[in-house]
């Protein structure tokens, strides 16, 4: 069989990962004869040391959007991209019969015309692969706007039908059992639902940290960043982009004891990102001083090196597609802190991982009229990111579950679900008001326990056992291979056998069923 890997670009990050991590499962294989990568012209993220005959082809039209997609030349957009890789393919010797399209995120609204190529592709005989790691629906207005602008569409049936094609020939690949049922309940056949967990590249070399190579990155980091002589070091290993919620990175800095420096490792690279991650930077000198940026822009200074330096690894996103950041550590030997996320968290405890050290919310206290007010804040932050485009398309949007049960406090409210100048004020204001600081702390007194506990290595044990057996190479492998040839057999469907019917709308679906927070959708 041959398999082509298509996504917008293979920049550094996630999802450039995850299909490097899926390739190299593949290549040694007898069955798998041609891997290919597809992709816009961005392609830093792949490494020199790619296997050579890995074929590599470029197709600039596949990058994201560089402006607004205007329906009245959206379907000529997507016939010229189909010709466009059909080109490529017949040139790669690449055949429907025996080739799977693997798909990454074609329906995140980066490049709108995605969905409807891949269905065009589909039903010109090509079995297709659509993972998905991130929704549009998913608290990310700005991408389903552009979606619903590009198609000119109304109605979200309408919509779900583009982003979310059904046929025998269409399977769909998901991060987690949350999302795959997400993807049964829109009205997906089960049968061609495929859960597919990332696969961690660590994994494979099962690696064993010892103490002295804890201390000499440790005392690299102290050097390098110049710290006192006893500091300790924590690093949140992410890419500093809205939904990592560096508000509450901040607070926990605090919350940490006064020789213990907790570091992010990536600055963003879209502008809107930048603006926030260096906002949070300015706050960061005044009210977490013990707080580190750009701890992996270092050339002195290895991914290795902040993870082996660190007694753990914090995570305070509140929104992860798959949660890497929530394994990797333990190969490393790390202990991870870090907010629960009930959408990915219970695959991993479903296979025996103790996640013990996870928290579900950090209460901030206050009279019944502060809280009503943030409330009230987040009600309209929620509206404020989608209630432009449901005026005007006439579309309508489920919001009655998004605050969840913690909405009944009334004397305290999650940091989390505060906007993110309420969280600058809670910064400032435990910095400053030592009354304020201990009500907050004894709200937060078990979190700030773990934060102060070493790693139990029993524990570590477990978890790094589970991982290597769960997420390596060859457990990807048979994944996608098992999922690949039953594609492969499927039938071929044309466009007039398209079935229609949907149970429920993804928007709906998406928005009724994970809280909203925030800080994931300020401007």
């Amino acid at each position: 069989m041959n398999v082509v890997f298509l996504h917008c670009h293979y920049e550094r990050g996630g999802v450039t990962t995850v299909v490097l991590n899926q390739l190299k499962s593949l290549v040694s294989d007898p069955s798998v004869h041609n891997v290919v990568l597809v992709s816009g012209a961005r392609t830093s993220g792949i490494p020199e040391d790619l296997p050579a005959d890995v074929n590599r082809l470029e197709l600039e039209s596949l990058d994201y959007d560089s402006g607004v997609i205007e329906a009245s030349n959206h379907q000529d957009r997507i016939s010229s991209i189909v010709a466009d890789l059909y080109g490529l393919f017949r040139k790669a010797g690449l055949r429907p019969n025996n080739t799977v399209l693997h798909w990454h995120n074609h329906s995140l609204g980066k490049n709108v015309s995605l969905p409807g190529v891949a269905t065009q592709l589909a039903l010109k005989g090509w079995r297709t692969l659509l993972q998905i790691h991130d929704f549009a629906e998913d608290y990310r207005p700005s991408n389903y706007s552009a979606i619903v602008h590009a198609l000119g569409e109304s109605t979200q049936s309408s919509i779900d039908r583009y982003l979310y094609p059904i046929a025998p020939q269409i399977h769909y690949g998901a991060l987690t059992q949350t999302d795959a049922e997400l993807l049964r309940q829109m009205g997906i056949p089960s049968e061609r639902i495929y859960f597919l967990p990332n696969g961690i590249e660590a994994a494979d070399r099962s690696p064993r940290w010892t103490p002295e190579q804890h201390q000499e990155s440790l005392d690299r980091i102290r050097r390098v960043f110049k710290l006192p002589v006893k500091a300790r070091w924590t690093v949140y290993p992410v890419r500093g982009i809205r939904r990592k919620n560096l508000g509450e990175f901040l607070l926990l800095s605090q919350f940490c004891s006064e020789n213990r420096y907790c570091a992010i490792t990536l600055s963003p690279t879209t502008s809107i990102e930048k603006k926030s991650y260096e906002r949070w930077r300015g706050v960061a000198e005044k009210y977490a001083p013990r707080a580190v940026f750009d701890a992996g822009h270092r050339d002195d200074v290895t991914f290795q090196d902040n993870l082996l330096a660190s007694d753990f690894v914090l995570s305070t996103s509140v929104a992860e597609g798959f949660g890497m950041a929530f394994l990797e550590p333990w190969l490393f030997g790390r202990r991870v802190v870090a907010r629960r996320l009930d959408n990915v968290v219970p695959d991993f405890e479903s296979l025996g991982l103790n996640l013990s050290s996870f928290y579900s919310s950090i209460m901030i206290p206050g009279d019944p009229s502060w809280v009503e007010a943030c409330r009230n804040e987040l009600h309209a932050a929620f509206n404020m990111a989608w209630d432009s485009l449901f005026e005007s398309k006439n579309l309508t949007v489920s919001h009655h579950q998004f605050l969840g049960p913690i909405e009944k406090c009334h004397d305290a409210i999650d940091f989390a679900l505060l906007s993110p100048s309420r969280q600058i004020d809670v910064l400032q204001r435990f910095f400053s008001d030592k009354g304020f600081r201990l009500a907050v702390q004894e709200y937060s007194s078990e979190l700030i326990q773990m934060l102060g506990e070493t790693g139990c290595e029993d524990v570590i044990n477990q978890n790094v056992k589970i991982v290597n057996q769960e997420f390596s190479s060859r457990a990807v492998r048979e994944r996608l291979l098992n999922f690949y040839r039953n594609i492969l057999s499927s039938e071929v469907a044309s466009s007039e056998s398209l079935p229609d019917k949907r149970l429920q709308g993804a928007l709906d679906l998406l928005t009724s069923r994970r809280p909203f927070y925030p800080c994931r959708t300020e401007e």
